[in-house]
């Protein structure tokens, strides 16, 4: 079941009005949190976002990629505590990836959108961007935004690919 979910999941830009139940959406971060935590220190955190108005101001860290941001049903900010651990960006990306395939099993499609890293249309770091719209606190990083909703596009298939060129053992 895992290796189908992997091999149907596919990064989705439209979707219908459906908005996922708040019981559901909760359960599915509670398991998005159980990957592996330097120290069992568990620092990601996340933000739900689907007002209209915040879901725009999400769209505008980019000037063309995002913009279908404003017309996901929610948007999910992952965050993380910089202070509780040193490995943040590798457990939000855990938990994100997680998230992902967790909203693939149970039929709804999303997207990846990097935020760590990167900078606004106007040259603003886009964590800092991010944390001042929506009053995060300075120790949070902020990784990545994961916009879902149930599929409204077509996309096409995964193709299965040869490994063996990507896999060495033992020296490279």
């Amino acid at each position: 079941m895992l290796k189908e979910t992997i091999f149907n999941r596919r990064t989705v830009r439209k979707y219908t009005n459906e908005v996922m139940e708040k019981e559901l959406l909760e359960e599915l971060l509670m398991y998005a949190s159980m990957g592996p935590s330097n120290g069992n220190s568990h620092p990601v955190e996340f933000l739900i976002v689907e007002e209209k108005e915040n879901k725009k101001k999400l769209a505008d860290v980019e000037r063309f990629g995002t913009a279908y941001i404003a017309d996901a049903p929610t948007v999910i900010v992952i965050i993380a505590n910089k202070e509780v651990c040193k490995t943040w960006v590798e457990e939000g990306a855990i938990a994100a990836s997680y998230l992902q395939l967790l909203l693939e099993e149970e039929g709804y499609s999303s997207s990846w959108i990097n935020i760590h890293g990167n900078k606004t249309p106007d040259k603003e770091d886009t964590e800092d961007y991010v944390r001042r719209e929506f009053n995060i606190p300075e120790k949070y990083g902020v990784l990545c935004l994961i916009p879902f909703g149930k599929k409204n596009e077509r996309v096409r298939k995964r193709k299965e690919f040869e490994i063996g060129e990507k896999a060495h053992y033992e020296k490279f």
